[in-house]
């Protein structure tokens, strides 16, 4: 992951972003501040950057880069897994950047909020490219907010979690999956006895 080619991200970046590499010594936190600083100001240029890929990219060179979908939508074509899972986390870190958790805290406010009309102006414009006017955009989230901490706290005491409990304390980065798979060994090892 750390060694592919610079992008968005050197690197350097990303060796100090996921913990390869540190700053020491006397001038630690300077280098940190403009580590963070390049960062940022790589991810904003970069952003700029969509518009005039969206606007300007030929079709084919679109394609390339993305692979194809099948034509009924549920199955995506000539590309790996990685890249997929960089889109799906690009979309993530845009909703994430844009404040979604506002809409999922409250789906039902009187007013359209900054995420929604973005969503809503993005599938227009993607719409209108692939020759569709889009009439009408409904999103439906049903949220719960839960505290890390506190499914944390009921992991460690026996409680039973659902699936996506354990996926958010996993995806969280507070634990490490060893030790959700340390936490359900005893109770899968039960389940099999239970079932002899």
């Amino acid at each position: 992951m750390t060694s592919r080619k610079n992008a968005m991200l050197t690197t350097e970046d990303r060796r100090w972003l996921t913990g390869e590499k540190s700053y020491e010594g006397q001038h630690a936190k300077q280098q940190r501040y403009q580590r963070r600083n390049d960062i940022r100001e790589r991810v904003y240029n970069s952003v700029l950057d969509f518009t005039i890929l969206f606007d300007e990219l030929d079709e084919d060179e679109r394609q390339k880069i993305f692979g194809t979908i099948t034509d009924d939508g549920r199955q995506w074509v000539d590309t790996d897994s990685e890249f997929r899972d960089g889109v799906r986390d690009a979309l993530a870190f845009f909703l994430r950047g844009v404040g979604i958790g506002a809409v999922m805290r409250s789906p039902s406010a009187p007013h359209q909020r900054v995420p929604e009309l973005l969503l809503e102006t993005a599938l227009s414009r993607a719409g209108q490219r692939a020759g569709f006017l889009i009439e009408e955009i409904t999103l439906g989230i049903d949220a719960t907010e839960v505290a890390v901490p506190d499914v944390l706290e009921r992991l460690e005491t026996g409680e039973e979690l659902s699936p996506t409990e354990l996926y958010l304390l996993m995806e969280s980065g507070a634990i490490d999956p060893a030790a959700v798979q340390d936490c359900l060994r005893p109770r899968v090892e039960v389940g099999e006895t239970e079932r002899e």
